[in-house]
């Protein structure tokens, strides 16, 4: 057995993830500026969060909420996508809606360490529960991510059928899919709250509560009536 190909995979699957895809040919120019916006990010943070003054940290998260859901429900669920394949092609629009989803991704991640720096320190969590709590929903989460993402695709995680108003595949139940029903979604977004538990910030609990939430909200509204028209048989 090649053991390179599977470490290729759990990379590729993981930078995906992330919000990098190797595979988006020139697009991947557009995470040089990105690169450089997060380290600003990073060093905002820190020192906003020294200073105490970390009323930015609440727009940004608001902003990387809106970005995410608010976005993805409008190419997804709007004409928008039809406007973006008539306009530039199937594979030209497919790789430019992939790079803006992936900044999505990206973005949301940031969110999430933004909201949990606002009013670090609010609760008062023992140092055991909020470590061994902390790391059991992050091996949780992110292992079911991973795992449902190596099942299924990562074009699947970046809802490419969605976009293209196509079926890509079947239906699996191998996996997590054996036992959950949406594991991506439930399960598979459990560590959204480790590193508010690990701040012992509440506003960072309650945003990762309302990402929780809003992904269920896009599934209902967008994601389930295409489903259904779709992949009948399912």
């Amino acid at each position: 057995m090649n053991i390179f190909k599977p470490m290729w995979k759990a990379i590729y699957i993981a930078l995906a993830m992330s919000g990098l895809r190797l595979d988006a040919g020139r697009y991947l120019f557009a995470w040089i500026p990105l690169l450089g916006a997060s380290a600003w990010l990073v060093y905002k943070a820190e020192q906003s969060y020294q200073a105490e003054q970390s009323g930015w940290l609440v727009e940004y998260a608001i902003s990387a909420w809106a970005f995410y859901y608010v976005g993805i429900s409008l190419i997804l669920g709007t004409r928008i996508k039809r406007i973006l394949l008539e306009k530039l092609g199937e594979k030209n629009a497919t790789k430019l809606y992939d790079t803006i989803c992936g900044l999505m991704f990206f973005n949301l991640g940031c969110g999430v360490g933004a909201a949990a720096l606002h009013a670090a320190g609010a609760m008062e969590i023992p140092p055991a529960l909020k470590w061994g709590l902390a790391g059991l929903l992050a091996l949780a989460g992110f292992g079911v991510k991973f795992w449902s993402t190596w099942i299924v695709g990562v074009d699947t995680y970046y809802f490419r059928d969605l976009f293209l108003e196509k079926a890509h595949g079947e239906f699996t139940a191998k996996g997590p899919y054996k036992w959950l029903a949406n594991p991506m979604y439930g399960a598979g977004n459990l560590h959204l709250y480790c590193f508010a538990l690990l701040t012992e910030s509440e506003f960072g609990l309650w945003y990762a509560f309302g990402c929780h939430v809003s992904i269920y909200a896009f599934y209902f509204i967008v994601e389930k009536p295409f489903i259904r028209r779709t992949y009948h048989p399912a």
